[in-house]
């Protein structure tokens, strides 16, 4: 784990989303999709709020030194973070966890995202595509405003708006402008994939389960891979308020994951 200080050099906001572009070379050689990092959310030095933020890596550029961001500043912290200004420094740990994998023969990924793992999937495409992997993703948000703006993708990726995952059967409508003229239901897509990766909280992994055993009625290790977004205060797993249960037993998100094989998840 790297302790690092990185320079804001870019800050947008699209609807209820904050996008940081930070510098930091070694972080942008290091980070894969599917890996977090720590950030004080406070000057440098300071020590309120106490508890570092976890938030997953949304893009890389190594050729550059760049990482991208993209959260909700929904708390005091990371509205603090959201309101820094280029040039400005944050200390931040990583990059940390157990990333996401494309399989050798995958050629059709299927990524589904709701909450805040959400944009390690935004990553995950553009790695997907550097292979020539056809992809699709599918989005789930409360609101309109807390979904990525298409352009943050490249224009071969189908993305599409998921309205809940709970309605297996439903009607995916399109959503932006690069999307195929075609719409597909969440078990067409499911059975169209040869590979799934998901970034959900902890309470949506029951219904995504279940959608995806009506689409596959066996699937091998390794089809299904999923970053669960959480708190992740410590790093450590001292604080213990990040576990997740599993066929081995209870793990730790923020060291045995963030990212699980499906399969092994209970």
């Amino acid at each position: 784990m790297q302790q690092l200080v990185a320079t804001i050099v870019d800050r947008r906001s699209f609807g209820g989303l904050s996008y940081l572009v930070l510098q930091s070379p070694e972080l942008a050689r290091a980070a894969r999709a599917g890996h977090y990092l720590l950030l004080r959310c406070a000057p440098l030095g300071a020590s309120d709020p106490l508890l570092l933020r976890a938030l997953f890596v949304a893009g890389a550029d190594p050729q550059a030194g760049l990482v991208r961001l993209l959260f909700a500043p929904d708390e005091r912290g990371l509205a603090w973070l959201a309101a820094q200004l280029p040039g400005m420094a944050v200390e931040l740990s990583g990059p940390l966890g157990i990333p996401f994998s494309l399989e050798r023969g995958t050629r059709h990924l299927l990524l589904i995202g709701a909450g805040p793992a959400l944009p390690s999937l935004l990553m995950l495409a553009h790695e997907a595509l550097r292979r020539e992997i056809a992809v699709v993703l599918l989005l789930a948000a409360e609101q309109d405003e807390l979904l990525p703006p298409p352009f943050l993708l490249p224009a071969e990726v189908e993305y599409q708006r998921l309205d809940e995952l709970q309605l297996a059967n439903s009607q995916l409508p399109i959503v932006g402008q690069q999307a195929r003229s075609t719409t597909h239901n969440l078990q067409s897509a499911l059975a169209w994939a040869d590979q799934l990766a998901a970034a959900v909280p902890l309470d949506q992994l029951p219904p995504l389960v279940e959608a995806v055993r009506r689409a596959k009625l066996r699937w091998e290790r390794g089809f299904a891979q999923v970053a669960l977004g959480g708190p992740m205060p410590c790093v450590t797993g001292a604080c213990l308020s990040c576990l997740v249960e599993t066929r081995a037993g209870l793990r730790l998100r923020c060291k045995d994951g963030p990212v699980f094989d499906l399969r092994e998840l209970r």
